[in-house]
């Protein structure tokens, strides 16, 4: 029997660029880092740790968004706050973490 899809947001394929990222260690947030999918609750993204973070390891984070027709003409930040709810092993990818944002984003346009 197939499982059910338990997520409550759609998730959209959006590639956005993470600025800023503090919460998994020293270091952390250097890299080049990218989401893989962003949603009104949450993002997935993969990162090089050495470790994988416990679950509700708590993160703050700034993406950048490029402009585009239909929301702006220039490109502009979203800051935001998550906890992890999981981190998936994920080989050559680093480990994936699936973040669960905390509070409202804020748009910076």
């Amino acid at each position: 029997m197939p499982q059910k899809d338990r997520r409550r947001f759609r998730r959209a394929r959006l590639r956005l660029r993470i600025a800023r990222l503090e919460g998994l260690g020293q270091g952390r947030g250097r890299e080049d880092l990218w989401t893989t999918d962003v949603s009104a609750g949450g993002m997935f993204f993969h990162a090089p740790l050495v470790d994988e973070p416990a679950v509700g390891t708590n993160l703050t984070f700034e993406l950048r968004v490029p402009p585009g027709e239909g929301y702006s003409s220039s490109a502009g930040k979203v800051r935001g706050s998550g906890k992890v709810i999981r981190a998936v092993a994920g080989g050559g990818a680093g480990t994936g973490l699936a973040v669960q944002f905390t509070r409202p984003l804020a748009l910076d346009f």
